[in-house]
């Protein structure tokens, strides 16, 4: 398998996780705080990903990087994650997916505003294509759910949106410099103290009450965040942030089918339509053919980099 195929392999991954671990965060969101529940979440996810780097750490950031990635860290588990609990505690998680949706759009908008990639119609055709396949199965919730009442609700989601669609592209020259599993490392720890703090401030518990069910969904949360963030940066650093966003499209999707699987949705035809739009338009956005190799493409010669390499 070709590295590029690997990174869209790594891409399609973190979409379907974003989007399990939604209908876990919904699940539990009623009987947990929004901090403490950003905290558990990460701390497991640090937890995973350290676990394995701290005896055989090689990689040296320089003060200004080391500062950069963590805030980085900061805005996409810290601010995000808190944005976005607040609203899953107030819209359905498919809901929240549908808004989510729309990060290839703001990721692509972002990145040739500022220059990082050049105007392409493929990508957002196919992102738009994506997002109106979500848009025609969600938008009865989505009519439903937004209402005066959840306004902050929805502000919550549009900044989550515009704060991971900025990271995304933020990350790029730190990826090139360290080795994939590092900067998740750095990022997640960093992000960890700083849900601690801000759970002692506002008294919120970091170890909550909770049943064996819902500590499952906590624990599955973590693993997931885990596993899709590391997944999340190996293939930013292989391919343009607004490709590899675009598969953030299968979230809602992802979403809707467990919730129909548990019952709370019905099998219809805005759910087959849906997923035809949806698969249709990441795979249009993402079979775009380009004149030359990637520039963040490792060099045929070089090899495929290693995540546990040590940097220069």
């Amino acid at each position: 398998m070709s590295e590029r195929a690997q990174a869209i392999c790594a891409a399609t991954v973190t979409g379907a996780l974003v989007g399990a671990a939604m209908v876990s965060t919904r699940a539990v969101s009623s009987d947990v705080s929004a901090e403490t529940l950003a905290f558990l979440r990460y701390a497991i996810g640090a937890a995973v990903l350290a676990a394995p780097m701290l005896r055989r750490w090689s990689v040296r950031f320089t003060a200004k990087d080391f500062c950069a990635v963590a805030g980085l860290g900061i805005l996409q588990f810290a601010m995000l994650i808190l944005l976005l609990n607040y609203a899953l505690a107030r819209l359905p998680a498919a809901t929240c997916a549908l808004v989510f949706s729309t990060l290839p759009l703001v990721t692509l908008c972002l990145a040739i505003a500022t220059g990082r990639e050049r105007f392409s119609w493929p990508r957002l055709i196919g992102a738009g294509v994506a997002v109106s396949g979500i848009a025609l199965l969600l938008q009865p919730s989505a009519a439903v759910a937004g209402g005066a009442a959840d306004s902050w609700a929805w502000a919550a989601l549009l900044g989550a949106t515009i704060i991971g669609a900025a990271c995304s592209l933020l990350y790029r020259p730190y990826l090139r410099r360290y080795p994939s599993m590092y900067v998740s490392v750095v990022a997640m720890i960093v992000s960890v103290l700083f849900l601690a703090g801000v759970c002692l401030v506002r008294n919120a518990p970091l170890l909550p009450s909770l049943s064996g069910f819902q500590w499952a969904n906590v624990m599955f949360i973590g693993l997931s965040s885990a596993v899709g963030y590391f997944c999340l940066l190996w293939a930013l650093s292989r391919l343009e942030a607004s490709r590899v966003m675009s598969f953030q499209a299968l979230a809602p999707i992802t979403a809707v089918l467990i919730e129909l699987l548990i019952g709370s949705y019905p099998l219809s035809w805005r759910l087959t339509g849906a997923f035809i739009l949806v698969l249709a338009g990441v795979w249009f956005g993402t079979h775009e053919r380009r004149p030359t190799a990637p520039e963040s493409a490792a060099s045929p010669a070089a090899g495929p980099p290693n995540p546990f390499r040590s940097a220069d």
